[in-house]
């Protein structure tokens, strides 16, 4: 399980307008196309939202993950950098490796995505340097840590073209990381006397980002040696990056002059962000509503209920490709909604992707907003992007008081 967390100061909220009910036959617009109810409809009404910052995200040992840099006026600038160790083969326990020559060390990056144009051509500056101090296994990185580097070890710095048929990007590194690398020891010597690299894409190339696959075996350090001076072939062996190793992404966003501003929630009366890379989730509470049709229909049983939010006129493309919906509770143990955790398992048609025929994210509550009705409130709904460590894409939601704001839609009998 993801380890989800918000502001605290948020957990105190919110009061919501009411719901209504609408005898009628079932739309199937709204309704799950392999289920059909004889039901009735309704529509709880949240009364209020927010945009909350996203500061206690984790990003420790995913296998997909994000570096470079983007910018826009709604959300300001954003980087990404990695920090990883480079390890053996989880299958081998130690390392011979000082009285081989190395000719040449080789980082293979496999690309997930390129963006924000997945078609473009860019010219990235890729920084790799070591690191000061060993990135530890045993411990949990957040988006906000970073780790000092060595500055004297600089193993690449250069500007490399990356086009959309590019699958992996392949950086020839400086022959003075062969120092490191020439050990004998175990596989946790070599950790530690390794220290690890940090791997960024500065500013002074294409502004753009980089989507990494590390659980890809191609995602690696390969270095080229040979046994002796009279060899003529070289030998290769390949150092683990990403997966098998730990590693984490430090984000770094500046939102000086832009639209949200950085403040630590912002009231989604108007509009609503899910900004990734530890920027914006948000919080929803239809409390009031729920109150109000728990204590009108007390026998009611939920057939069917979506969580629609309706995309903003100014969201830019490429769209996030999923939120997922967190229930909120009085512990600090939130967890995903019952609806969510059952679509992992059945692997549901839909739950959370966008639905262009009508301009708007579609999550699956049934469950949820049932189990709200048997408790007769709603602490809050946390929403979160589902790619929010590894893809820069952003969502803008149309806040509460638009004409096509987000709502449940229910399907009920009693």
């Amino acid at each position: 399980m993801k380890k989800l967390l918000s502001p605290a100061a948020i957990l105190l909220l919110l009061a919501v307008t009411g719901c209504t009910d609408e005898e009628s036959g079932l739309g199937l617009n709204l309704v799950d196309g392999n289920t059909l109810y004889n039901g009735q409809q309704a529509t709880l009404t949240a009364n209020r939202a927010l945009s909350v910052r996203d500061d206690s995200l984790t990003t420790t040992d995913f296998s997909y993950g994000i570096i470079g840099n983007y910018q826009d006026a709604t959300f300001g600038s954003v980087s990404a950098t990695l920090y990883t160790q480079i390890a053996l083969d989880q299958h081998t326990g130690s390392i011979n490796m000082a009285d081989n020559i190395i000719d040449s060390v080789v980082l293979t990056l496999v690309k997930d995505h390129t963006f924000p144009d997945s078609t473009a051509t860019y010219n990235f500056h890729f920084e790799v340097m070591r690191l000061a101090e060993p990135l530890l296994t045993d411990t949990v990185y957040y988006s906000c840590d970073t780790l000092a580097v060595d500055p004297t070890a600089k193993y690449f710095d250069q500007t490399v073209t990356v086009g959309p048929a590019d699958s992996v990007v392949r950086l020839r590194l400086d022959s003075s990381i062969s120092t490191i690398l020439s050990q004998t020891g175990s596989a946790e010597e070599f950790v530690n006397a390794t220290k690890g690299l940090r791997i960024r894409i500065t500013d002074a190339g294409s502004t753009g980002m980089l989507g990494i696959n590390f659980a890809a075996t191609n995602t690696c350090l390969t270095v080229y040696h040979r046994y002796s001076a009279d060899d003529t072939v070289d030998a290769t062996y390949p150092f683990l990056l990403g997966n098998g190793t730990s590693h984490f992404i430090h984000f770094h966003h500046d939102y000086t002059g832009s639209v949200t501003g950085g403040a630590d929630s912002l009231d989604g009366a108007t509009t609503l962000y899910l900004e990734p890379l530890g920027g914006y989730n948000m919080l929803v509470s239809f409390d009031d509503a729920v109150r109000t049709f728990a204590a009108a229909h007390p026998t009611a049983v939920l057939h069917h209920a979506e969580l629609l939010l309706p995309a903003s006129a100014s969201a830019a493309t490429p769209l996030p490709d999923r939120v997922l919906a967190v229930a909120k509770s009085d512990s600090a143990n939130d967890v995903y909604i019952d609806d969510l955790m059952m679509d992992f398992i059945t692997m549901a048609r839909f739950d959370g992707t966008y639905d262009a025929s009508r301009n708007c994210y579609r999550l699956r509550v049934t469950q949820h907003v049932q189990g709200l009705l048997r408790q007769g409130a709603d602490p809050g709904t946390l929403l979160v992007l589902n790619s929010r460590r590894s893809s820069a894409a952003r969502a803008i939601v149309n806040g509460l008081s638009a004409t096509d704001h987000p709502r449940i839609e229910l399907i009920y009998t009693e």
